[in-house]
């Protein structure tokens, strides 16, 4: 039988859970084949109450939202990402700062820390997630047999002080003839074997501009050699090198090189260790020291007979099974080959022909290829390798895992990628408060990933110059293309861009196109040359500003009725007082103004200036306030181009 049909405000199917407000048919059988249900379910269904905002944002927070963008990001992207209103952000920015900002202004670094404080976030920016040695990240999630593996040496110190050409000894291989002034500009990784033990040695700049890659060395290494040339001793860098290995909590071992040269003075180098913290074994203390000489191979065996000695007693081991993964310890970008990186295995084996991904990064392992640049089919813990197959340059410090199936890493990158998306290239946030503030938007390429954190941390100084508003459009490892050239074309007017180009190529058609656009392209080999360059141009293109050269002092004695004002009759105590100097006013040790001195009369007569040890009479223009006993400064005024930056640092 059929019930009558009836109109009813709401439908409810039983068990369902469904519900449908409005009016509308209803047909049931008898016998209830849409369950039976009283009749009070026909009133008007409520609606579930939605969470409120403040429940939203108080919501527990991941450790991804948490991790910071080092480059910054806008007012609106912070809230977001720290689940705060935007109108509380601006609000306290205006009330503690008096600086008045829109939800699409830009936060530089210090400025997002500050944020996170005032809530009680403890935030971390994305370029100081450190990867030590099997004990952060995936690298602590180890399950299976742990097998021994080759101990990861980190050779570190000062500028020339012989690093490379201590590994060049070691290896039998040449690199220090190609690179810049002697420089070792990338990080070098190679895995030999001597005497039956496979051991890894990462070279490690020693300039000074190259520290966040130094660290990174540290942070992947399990015992730090710390080279120290015997004629030289403990430099700046060296010091550096020091902290990043005590930081790292491994083991060191101090060469000191160079002790074939004349004024070699090894007692003086442990002296001046030990003043640092590192005292030698022979003196008392825990750190193995070994004088050699990189050139002439003397005492080579006694420092790798303490290398090993190092790894057996520390037992080094990782599973040696299972799919690969490490970190990623540079990559650099070849047009024939595209991008390759070097990675650093610290668990599992990598093998031709996996899927691995690092950040954002896809990479199928095309090949892959050794120290000596022969191909391998493998590597396992501690065995650094060229990999070839990443379709962008992945970062270097980044972890790398290998995924089972190419489906699985694609969409481990493309998450990765939605989540750390930051919006398209441009300018913007590159906008000053000052009209004195030149806005400078740099686009950079490098032969290698490293390469740009070093560059970048050369402009650290000019970055937080008061003359200058920079910000980095583009960084990225690779030749100058036309892409580049069309974006910094886009360069709103009354902004300055520059392209810079460090140890790569510049492409014929963007030379062509950068000249009809009116763009600079310079390209450096040394870093020091491309910092040097930049700032002269920066420094030459801003407004000459005043300097007050102080010339003398005067003590005001009495005052007089003059035909344009007071008139103070002072003694020049210091220096000289000229016509045309200004003059700042001081009493009682305050400020109370100043002018400019129109006139000087010594006696009856008007001179043009008067030295120290004499009496005379001081007319300024727009001040005579004085009163006796007041104090009167001169100053020269000169105009000179700002500097950016101090040159004595």
């Amino acid at each position: 039988h059929l019930e009558r049909p009836r109109r009813c405000s709401s439908i409810h199917v039983a068990g369902s859970g469904w519900t449908r407000a409005g009016t509308a048919m209803v047909v049931g059988l008898v016998c209830g084949s849409f369950g039976s249900r009283p009749r009070a379910s026909c009133r008007f269904a409520r609606p579930k109450r939605k969470p409120g905002k403040r429940q939203q944002e108080e919501e527990e927070m991941t450790l991804d939202d948490l991790i910071m963008p080092a480059e910054g990001m806008t007012v609106g992207e912070l809230a977001e990402k720290i689940r705060k209103p935007v109108a509380g952000i601006i609000t306290y920015f205006f009330a503690e700062r008096g600086k008045p900002l829109k939800i699409n202004d830009f936060l530089e670094k210090e400025l997002i820390a500050e944020v996170c404080e005032k809530y009680e976030l403890e935030c971390i920016f994305d370029d100081e997630k450190t990867t030590t040695a099997g004990d952060r990240g995936f690298l602590a999630e180890q399950e299976g047999d742990l097998k021994a593996r080759p101990p990861v040496v980190t050779v570190m110190g000062h500028v020339d002080h012989g690093k490379t050409t201590l590994l060049d000894t070691l290896r039998k291989r040449s690199v220090a003839a190609t690179e810049a002034g002697g420089i070792t500009q990338r990080i070098g990784a190679y895995t030999v074997e001597l005497d039956d033990q496979q051991i890894t040695f990462i070279d490690t700049p020693g300039h000074e501009a190259f520290t966040a890659m130094r660290a990174r060395g540290a942070q992947v290494t399990d015992i730090a050699v710390l080279v120290v040339a015997a004629d030289d001793g403990v430099m700046p860098q060296t010091k550096e090198a020091i902290a990043h290995a005590k930081a790292a909590e491994v083991p060191i071992i101090v060469a000191i090189n160079k002790i074939d040269k004349p004024d070699a003075d090894p007692q003086k180098t442990r002296s001046n260790l030990s003043e640092e913290g590192l005292l030698a074994e022979d003196w008392g203390g825990d750190v193995p020291m070994v004088e050699v000489s990189a050139k002439q191979n003397i005492n080579l065996d006694d420092l790798l007979e303490i290398l090993n000695l190092t790894a057996e007693v520390s037992e080094f081991k990782a599973v040696k099974d299972g799919p690969g993964a490490g970190v990623v310890l540079e990559s650099t970008f070849d047009a024939s080959r595209g991008c390759l990186a070097t990675l650093l295995v610290q668990r599992g084996t990598l093998h031709k022909g996996d899927y691995a991904v690092s950040g954002t990064k896809l990479c199928k392992v095309r090949l892959m290829q050794n120290e000596a640049g022969k191909e391998v089919l493998d590597a396992g813990p501690s065995i650094a390798v060229q990999v070839t197959g990443f379709q962008d340059s992945p970062r270097a410090g980044d972890q790398f895992e290998v995924y089972p199936t190419a489906q699985e890493a694609r969409a481990v990158a493309e998450r990765r990628a939605k989540e750390t998306a930051r919006g398209k290239v441009g300018f913007a946030g590159l906008h000053t408060d000052s009209e004195q503030t030149m806005r400078l938007a740099l686009i950079l390429k490098t032969d290698a990933q490293g390469s740009i954190a070093a560059v970048q941390h050369m402009f650290s100084d000019v970055k937080d110059s008061k003359y200058v508003n920079l910000r980095w459009v583009l960084t990225a490892p690779g030749p100058i293309t036309d892409s580049d050239v069309e974006l910094a074309a886009t360069c709103p007017e009354g902004q300055r861009v520059m392209i810079l180009g460090f140890n790569t190529q510049v492409s014929p058609s963007a030379e062509r196109k950068a000249r009809e656009c009116s763009i600079k392209i310079q390209n450096f080999k040394v870093i020091y040359e491309l910092y040097d360059a930049v700032v002269a141009a920066l420094e030459s293109d801003l407004e000459q500003e005043e300097k007050l050269v102080e010339k003398g002092m005067a003590k005001v004695k009495a005052v007089f009725d003059g035909r344009d004002g007071k008139v103070a009759g002072s003694e020049i105590v210091e220096g000289q007082f000229a016509v045309g100097n200004r003059v700042h006013a001081y009493r009682k040790g305050r400020k109370i103004g100043e002018g400019k001195v129109q006139s000087i009369r010594r006696f009856k007569e008007q001179v043009q200036e008067i030295d120290e040890g004499n009496e005379c009479g001081l007319s300024v223009e727009g001040f005579d306030d004085w009163e006796a006993d007041d104090e009167v400064r001169a100053f020269e005024v000169k105009l000179v181009s700002p500097e950016l930056v101090s040159k004595t640092k």
